[in-house]
């Protein structure tokens, strides 16, 4: 196919051209969908008068019966086409010369594939027919190829590669480079990662339980950003990330990458069963065309979060004190914390990052003169991130990554027993999670009465806050993160934490008070609207911050 210049992302838009406008038929389908679409096709160079649409649509036989009958120009049973595009004005309306064909009706692209079988079948002469809903440039279309042997081949490819006149009509085409990955909007990624997610978990042979389902899906999407990574810094080297001829290929290749890239964080996986892509040929495949011509590492962090957001959602376990911790909360705590930079930031129960993201991104604002270099080169070495939850790392590490690569010390283990650590979790024991390094601690730990570590465990941790007249005692995990997250800050450092208010204003904790007395000075105390986690926990919360003042 002919190399296509860079295109700029764009979205589906009922501002079309006057002569395109004044041809489509009634109906917000013809406003929406297939005016734009028309409107693509002229910006890369067909004709208007090449094409029918609208209120004079091409209309396809419905059978081969039929067929003969149209050749005979007699009356015959049809079905219109949205779209029909001819290879000159002065054939239009000749089957001999129908170039391919462009449907809109149908509600997904496998039914798409069905109906454009169906009409290939009886146009003989069309090489190509195109399912498509939308005119984005990232937006899913399905195309299906008439080969020379008869037969019908489907590749799922975007909108962004809607052929031009002097293309050829065949599945083969030119190595996608880096300037001709497109980026999508969030309403597309999002619809990208949803149509993913679904047919993995409906089809999938090889992993079959949900939760590892999506724990596969987010290693992909991070070998996707690294295969960005790669192809920005390499500019005229296609992808790896890319469908290949066969599903088998295109798996093999992937799998390959992905042994190669788990070496790159190991501390992120830390399973054999982590380390390698799982996922059978087909989803692998799916992933590639769903994915492979889209630029990720370049979209804003806002767009890849709500886009990410169906998998934070469906990796979300809504037990009591599981539960992401709203933007609002996040960003007016990263504001109270007044993040300096020298500081040293860790979160000891980070979920999907989104106090070290705002902790980035407030340096960012703070700091309009800061290089994008600059700023990687300072989250590298200044934002560290601890959660048990493997989902919960690998989309930190991802949405760090697009929003400024500082996703290197973002790692699983459990903040709270840290006896484990040698043994379970050895990439924490080394100085960079050493007590006492931080000048910053800020997190949303898990709290509730059902959420409790063992008496014996908080023993062999060392944490004196579950230690009540000489004995410990089974206590609940955000007290717990209370006191590491003060042995993790060094003398004169802030902590800021998401807990509830009961912990320092009933006299049932009384012993917390007490605990905090000589350790922590009170700084702000930030009042949490109870709607704030409203369908995950009623508890009603405060942001505190303290300065550390204890050795």
């Amino acid at each position: 196919m002919a190399k296509r210049p860079t295109q700029t992302p764009r979205a589906n838009s009922t501002v079309l051209p006057p002569e395109v406008a004044s041809r489509l038929g009634s109906g917000p389908e013809q406003l929406r969908v297939v005016g734009p679409l028309v409107a693509r096709l002229l910006e890369n160079g067909w004709a208007l008068d090449q094409m029918m649409f609208g209120r004079h649509e091409w209309r396809v036989p419905r059978s081969p019966s039929q067929a003969t009958l149209r050749e005979r120009a007699q009356s015959y049973q049809s079905n219109p086409v949205d779209i029909a595009v001819f290879d000159a004005a002065k054939h239009v309306g000749k089957p001999k010369h129908l170039a391919f064909i462009i449907e809109c009706k149908q509600p997904d692209d496998d039914s798409g594939i069905s109906q454009l079988d169906a009409y290939l079948a009886n146009e003989p002469h069309a090489r190509l027919g195109i399912w498509a809903n939308s005119a984005e440039d990232a937006a899913p279309a399905a195309y299906v190829y008439r080969m020379a042997d008869g037969s019908f081949l489907s590749k799922r490819k975007t909108v962004a590669m809607l052929p031009r006149p002097h293309d050829r009509l065949t599945p083969d085409h030119a190595h996608v480079v880096w300037k001709d990955l497109q980026q999508p909007s969030v309403e597309g990624l999002k619809r990208i990662v949803e149509r993913l997610l679904d047919k993995v978990v409906v089809s999938d042979a090889q992993v079959t339980r949900r939760e590892e389902q999506l724990d596969q899906l987010c290693s992909v999407i991070l070998l996707k950003l690294e295969s960005d990574k790669q192809a920005k810094t390499h500019p005229q080297a296609p992808p790896f990330f890319r469908p290949l001829a066969t599903h088998h290929d295109t798996a093999e290749v992937l799998r390959d990458r992905f042994s190669g890239f788990v070496q790159i964080y190991p501390e992120v996986f830390t399973s054999e069963r982590d380390r390698t892509l799982r996922l059978d040929d087909e989803s692998l495949y799916a992933c590639a065309e769903a994915l492979g011509s889209l630029k990720l590492i370049d979209l804003g962090i806002s767009t890849v979060s709500t886009a990410f957001q169906v998998l934070r959602s469906e990796a979300l376990k809504q037990g009591e004190g599981q539960y992401f911790t709203p933007q609002a909360v996040i960003r007016a705590g990263i504001k109270l914390l007044d993040i300096q930079w020298d500081d040293l930031v860790i979160d000891p129960a980070c979920g999907t990052g989104g106090f070290l993201v705002e902790t980035m991104l407030y340096l960012r604002r703070e700091n309009p003169g800061l290089s994008e270099s600059e700023l990687s080169r300072w989250a590298q070495t200044h934002i560290f991130g601890i959660d048990k939850d493997p989902i919960g790392v690998k989309l930190t590490k991802a949405i760090m990554q697009v929003a400024g690569d500082g996703s290197a010390h973002t790692v699983r283990g459990d903040s709270v027993r840290t006896q484990r650590w040698a043994t379970e979790y050895p990439h924490l024991s080394g100085g960079k999670f050493a007590n006492g390094r931080f000048t910053v601690v800020v997190t949303n730990p898990p709290f509730g009465k059902n959420l409790t570590v063992s008496a014996e465990d908080a023993r062999l941790a060392g944490l004196a806050i579950a230690k009540q007249d000489g004995v410990f005692a089974d206590l609940e995990i955000g007290l717990l993160m209370l006191e590491r997250s003060y042995q993790l800050l060094r003398k004169g450092g802030r902590l800021g934490i998401v807990l509830p208010e009961t912990y320092f204003f009933s006299s049932k904790y009384q012993f917390v008070q007490e605990w905090v007395e000589g350790k922590l000075r009170p700084v702000v105390v930030a009042n949490v609207p109870m709607d704030a986690f409203q369908g995950f926990c009623r508890a009603k919360t405060n942001f505190y911050v303290f300065e550390k003042v204890g050795k």
